[in-house]
């Protein structure tokens, strides 16, 4: 059998939860999916405690690496936020949709969930306000744009469809009108 990383389990358990929902991930199909024994997963994570922890930090971390490896806060607040919506279109919606339905569910996954959206509040926030200038109008338009990312998730969870590319362009357009 084939040595598998821990990135190969993290990457194999989103699209378990993108296809199966939070009930579906579990330490046998995710050995099945990657053609490994249970004692891989146990020698990478010691345990299901081990390896939800090292995921949940894996998807929290994502962010931040991406963020950082696209020079985020560097070249102003236009550029920032038209990262954000490229960023917005790359996120895997149906797995986090699955993570958050798990955090209904499961205290840990909560708060890691709450930090994510806190991170993401905060970024948005900061490019916003870059943009409009005012603090309040750009609270307003964060927190409608987490609103709208995270009903899309859920729709799209539901196997309701909608084009998440034309509803940023929108909020684009909607955050542009309001620039003094």
């Amino acid at each position: 059998m084939p040595a598998v990383t821990r990135q190969q389990y993290f990457d194999a358990a989103l699209a378990l939860l993108a296809a199966n929902g939070f009930a579906g991930l579990n330490v046998g199909r995710l050995c099945g999916e990657l053609g490994v024994t249970s004692g891989s997963f146990y020698h990478h994570f010691g345990g299901w405690p081990g390896f939800v922890g090292s995921l949940l930090e894996f998807w929290e971390q994502r962010q931040v690496r991406i963020l950082a490896e696209g020079h985020f806060g560097t070249e102003g607040p236009e550029a920032d936020f038209a990262a954000l919506m490229d960023l917005t279109l790359g996120l895997p919606h149906q797995a986090e949709a699955a993570i958050r339905a798990w955090s209904m569910n499961d205290e840990t996954v909560r708060a890691v969930q709450k930090r994510v959206d806190e991170a993401r509040v905060g970024t948005v926030g900061r490019a916003v306000q870059g943009l409009v200038g005012d603090a309040a109008l750009a609270g307003t338009l964060t927190s409608l744009g987490l609103a709208m990312l995270v009903g899309h998730q859920q729709l799209l969870a539901e196997g309701a469809h909608t084009d998440l590319a034309a509803l940023l362009a929108e909020y684009t357009r909607l955050v542009h009108s309001r620039v003094p």
